[in-house]
């Protein structure tokens, strides 16, 4: 038998097998997650459209609508050009970080319109050309992941607005929801404003913190202070009466990453990074030796907590350098911090465990259909370990495929959720083995663990060693 159970044990389909295996340090390259760069593009001068960085999964698109703050209506012309941005990364198969903004110098109250009514206007404009872009279309592979922000503000960081008071942020959101149909998520800059605009009252609880598939977190001063930046607040929550009034409050840092880690795990996060690396120490009565501010493993551990999926590759420099320098051991190999993060972000799923286990007629008489239990001969448990900081976030099949001289012959569907295969925990699988696999005779018939992306079929990548790109699966078994 050449097969990749031989490499642990005699398989025998008249026996049971129980094997473990192990994960790759490799880089994965998986859609929906991992580091981007900014393109930025103003919707009143139409310039070339280009890429900087093939490698990257990720674009943020950052769209430029200040020559627009005076008026109602956005030309057509630039409209038409706001499309074509759009499908330019998308024919690209770049995942879409969105931004609309009217302010990119850090100057918002002087840069938006003065009237909301002019920016529920343009929502309304570009939102429709957004809800066309996120319908079917199967020449584009690339999709529109999210949108920050509310156009406001600031870099469009939702800070330094006057429109960004609960009602008004409540005001836009509801004007965005439905220009796109509720096809595209809101990230909002702080957990508070995400309750703010998706918790809900009820007769039993004054406040409900139900999940909220229109609205996620991105944050673009990660570690840049104790509250990063304004992103968190100085209070503690426990400080706080159990009512709406403290769901609407910032809390502190350590609070605001527990709430994330609880309600963020299905969600699309990201952002920045921020720091000064190289402070003078003064711990121990030495002001001339430089340590580094951010403990590595305390960067890790917040990161998970925030369920990271992506990250700015550019800033802040100082910070990602400092990364890129340090080296630390991970699964027996030496890597950088840097890389370690980048094959973290977003989801990584290795099967840790696989066993096939013979199920007696008379108990599949009880459990299944008399047809079922006639033709299935075994059952195969899967245990997926998913490493990553964050969660798959788009709609994915598993199944297993069985294959003859590298020919797909066969494919059967696992039912279960891969978005639901939570980060930093193990989740169980399972499918019968039907009659037909064990019959195929050639030593060239495989059988492997396969995933794809429902949308377009691609593949998402494993980071189990015994994975083989040509088919884009585990190996299961041989013969």
């Amino acid at each position: 038998m050449i097969t990749w159970l031989k490499k642990h044990l005699a398989f025998d389909k008249n026996k049971d097998a129980d094997i473990q295996l192990k994960e790759s340090t490799r880089a994965l390259k998986n859609p929906g997650c991992g580091w981007y760069h900014i393109y930025t593009f103003d919707l009143s001068k139409e310039n070339f459209l280009y890429i900087d960085c093939e490698e990257e999964e990720l674009v943020l698109l950052l769209i430029d609508i200040h020559a627009f703050r005076g008026c109602e209506q956005i030309p057509k012309e630039a409209l038409e050009y706001f499309s074509s941005i759009l499908t330019f990364f998308e024919e690209h198969d770049k995942g879409i970080i969105l931004r609309i903004v009217y302010d990119t110098k850090g100057r918002g109250m002087e840069n938006e319109p003065s009237s909301i009514k002019i920016v529920k206007s343009h929502m309304k404009q570009l939102g429709s050309i957004i809800c066309e872009h996120m319908g079917e279309k199967k020449s584009l592979h690339g999709k529109i992941l999210v949108h920050q922000g509310l156009f406001v503000g600031s870099w469009g960081e939702m800070h330094g607005s006057k429109f960004l008071s609960e009602a008004r942020m409540k005001e836009l959101s509801d004007t965005f929801l439905e220009a796109t149909k509720g096809s595209c998520p809101i990230a909002v800059r702080k957990p508070v404003q995400l309750r703010q605009l998706s918790c809900k009252k009820t007769a039993s609880s004054p406040l409900q913190n139900a999940s909220n598939i229109n609205f996620t977190l991105f944050n673009d001063a990660i570690f840049g202070s104790e509250t990063d930046l304004g992103t968190y607040g100085t209070i503690r929550k426990s400080a706080l009466s159990e009512n709406s009034e403290r769901e609407k409050t910032s809390w502190v840092r350590e609070d605001e990453l527990s709430w994330q880690q609880s309600f963020m795990q299905q969600s699309f996060c990201g952002g920045e990074v921020l720091g000064v690396m190289n402070t003078v120490s003064e711990s121990l009565g030495n002001t001339d030796y430089p340590q580094r501010t951010l403990d590595w493993h305390q960067v890790v551990a917040d990161l998970a907590k925030m369920h990271v999926s992506y990250l700015n590759s550019i800033y802040s420099k100082e910070v990602l350098d400092d990364w890129k320098a340090q080296r630390i051991m991970w699964n027996g190999k030496e890597i950088s911090e840097y890389d370690y993060i980048g094959r973290h972000m977003g989801y990584r799923f290795t099967v840790t465990h696989v066993k096939i286990s013979r199920v007696s007629q008379e108990k599949k008489k009880q459990t299944q259909s008399d047809t079922q239990s006639q033709i299935s001969k075994s059952i195969i448990t899967f245990t997926i370990k998913n490493t990553g900081f964050a969660n798959l976030c788009e709609e994915a099949v598993c199944r297993l495929i069985l294959t003859e001289n590298n020919e797909n012959i066969k494919a059967f569907e696992i039912k279960s959720d891969p978005r639901t295969w939570n980060s930093g925990t193990d989740t169980v699988i399972e499918s019968p083995i039907l009659q037909e696999v064990w019959t195929q005779q050639s030593q060239q018939t495989k059988l492997f663990l396969q995933l794809i992306r429902k949308r377009d079929g691609r593949i998402i990548e494993w980071a189990n060693e015994e994975y083989d790109h040509k088919v884009g699966g585990v190996i299961v078994q041989g013969m």
